[in-house]
Parts: C-alpha cells; sequence; structure tokens
C-alpha cells in the first residue's frame, strides 16, 4: 500500500513537472520579449538544470548505481541489436502514425502564447539547432533517467509480470498528452515507444545504452531533413 502512495506521487510529480515548467518558460520569455530563440534557450536551459538536479537527486538516493557498466564485449553487442531494433521500431512507430494521422490532435495547450512569441520573433537557424539538441540529446537522458532509472529501479523492480516496464511505458505516454497530442493514437504511440525502451533497459540492464536507444529513435525524425540539406549543398556548391 505504501509503494502505491509512492507511485501516485512520483506519478503528480513527473506531470507537474512537465506543466509548471512549461508555463513557467512561455510566460518568461513572453515577459523579456523575446521570441522563439528566446524561448528555446530558455527550454534547453530548464532541461539540463533538470538533468543536473535529478542526478544530485539520486546520488542523495544512493542511487547512482543505475549508471553500472555491464561487460564491454556485452555493451557492444546491446548496443548494435539495440539500434537495429529501435530503427525498425521507427519505422513502425512512423508508419502507423501515418494511418492515422487524421485522428491525431496536435493542438498545443499554449498556443495562445506561443503566437505571441512567435510574433515577438521568428524561429532562425539557432532556435533549429537549439531544438534538435533538445530532442535528441537532452530529453533523452531527462526521460530515461526518470522513467526507467528511477522509476524501474523503484517500483515493481524486476517484476515477474513486467508491471515495472508496462507502467514505465504507460506513464512516459501520458507524460506526453499534457502539452499536446491529447488524443488516443498520440497515447498509443507514445506508449509504444515506452514500452520498447523500458524492454530495453529490461534487457540490458544499462541505462547509457536505453538513452542512446532514445536519442537514436528521436534522430531519425531529423534524419531524412538533414539528408536532404546536405545532398542539396554538396550538390549546388561543389557538382553542379
Amino acid at each position: 500500500m505504501k509503494k502505491l502512495g509512492h507511485l501516485g506521487v512520483y506519478t503528480s510529480l513527473v506531470f507537474l513537472s512537465v506543466y509548471l515548467p512549461e508555463l513557467g518558460v512561455v510566460h518568461l520569455t513572453k515577459f523579456l520579449g523575446w521570441g522563439i530563440d528566446g524561448y528555446s534557450v530558455i527550454s534547453l536551459v530548464w532541461e539540463l538544470v533538470l538533468v543536473v538536479l535529478f542526478v544530485f537527486w539520486l546520488k542523495k538516493k544512493e542511487m547512482l548505481y543505475i549508471f553500472k557498466k555491464s561487460s564491454k564485449k556485452s555493451r557492444f553487442f546491446y548496443l548494435v541489436v539495440g539500434l537495429v531494433a529501435t530503427y525498425f521500431v521507427r519505422q513502425l512507430v512512423d508508419a502507423f502514425q501515418l494511418q492515422f494521422h487524421h485522428l491525431i490532435d496536435n493542438k498545443y495547450i499554449f498556443q495562445d502564447l506561443l503566437s505571441i512569441l512567435y510574433s515577438n520573433g521568428q524561429p532562425t537557424f539557432l532556435s533549429t539547432v537549439l531544438s534538435f539538441s533538445l530532442t535528441v540529446v537532452v530529453a533523452p537522458i531527462s526521460e530515461e533517467l526518470i522513467d526507467r532509472g528511477y522509476f524501474m529501479n523503484t517500483f515493481f523492480h524486476q517484476s515477474k509480470y513486467y508491471l515495472d516496464v508496462i507502467l514505465s511505458a504507460l506513464i512516459f505516454g501520458l507524460s506526453h498528452l499534457i502539452l499536446t497530442h491529447r488524443d488516443p493514437i498520440s497515447l498509443i504511440i507514445y506508449s509504444l515507444g515506452g514500452l520498447f525502451y523500458a524492454l530495453v533497459y529490461r534487457w540490458t540492464k544499462n541505462l547509457k545504452i536505453t538513452i542512446l536507444c532514445h536519442s537514436f529513435f528521436n534522430f531519425l525524425i531529423y534524419a531524412k531533413p538533414i539528408w536532404i540539406f546536405v545532398y542539396n549543398y554538396v550538390y549546388y556548391h561543389f557538382l553542379r
């Protein structure tokens, strides 16, 4: 019963840690009179602060063991298999998303405030780089620290019914519906992603590999645009 109480507190904190900081970032950017570039800077700084604070908290709780390493040989094997699996999971998720894209709600809950930020300043190359860094580097670290590293080692650890995996995936999915994508299709998509990361962590017992798989999964969103940019740059500057 005590564990269930802790689980409720943890879930509440996860949702508040998503909603309140975003609300604060948007209002602070508006107050400063900054545009989207400023919003991107503050968002990235906040995520970095969150990661640092959480690592210090893990140290206080004597939970830095979640970073323990497996043997070098097994690490390489797990990483290769994990990255290959990540690629195919990304393709499946993209195909599912394309099939049901008309049912996805992309509305952002602070859209009115965000429109003001756009009127203050349109996104530039800086915000693109910062958004990439946040999505591919910082967010996977913070999400895996909280949803896999802490959660799966605290609640139903190594449950024979895989409750640690299932609940981690569900909370991960629900947390992505707080600000946007409030629809069943998005819940399925994000929960499937969370399920995959949780299974990777359960299988490898290596948080760093799980973070790399999550990072690679997010990177694949940008892979095609990056390839097109590089191809066009090389073609028009060196081959034409």
